[in-house]
């Protein structure tokens, strides 16, 4: 993992060059690609940060926490510009570190968005985000 510091408490704060893109699953009445101004989720209010997975991490993530959902709009993000309010943390109990944003997120970072559709083993890729 490339920090640029770790604090005491264990977070590192990512540099633009330790992560390609980031995923971050959203609801399609949160989400228009015609909205103007940068994109805030509601739960961004009580949590305080926005929640990203690496690509590695998408399906996992997927399917751990929109198991009630059989249809899943992802935004693939650039994460240039990001990096001073970027950080890659545990929490919650997690088995690994994700990707955190403290701020909203600038529309111009959305590279693209795609579904995953939910099969019978849980969600798969629809489209491949291998690029």
């Amino acid at each position: 993992m490339n920090c640029l510091k770790i604090l005491k408490w264990g977070v590192c704060f990512l540099g633009v060059d330790s992560l390609q893109h980031l995923y971050h699953i959203v609801s399609a009445n949160e989400w228009s690609s015609e909205s103007q101004g940068d994109y805030l989720p509601k739960a961004f209010e009580r949590e305080g940060f926005i929640h990203f997975s690496k690509k590695e991490q998408l399906l996992d993530s997927a399917n751990r926490h929109f198991s009630n959902e059989e249809s899943l709009l992802v935004l693939e993000v650039n994460p240039q510009g990001l990096e001073d309010d970027l950080v890659l943390e545990q929490i919650h109990g997690a088995q690994e570190a994700f990707p955190h944003l403290y701020r909203s997120l600038p529309r111009k970072n959305v590279i693209r968005q795609f579904s995953l559709q939910k099969g019978p083993l849980g969600f798969a890729f629809k489209t491949d985000v291998s690029s």
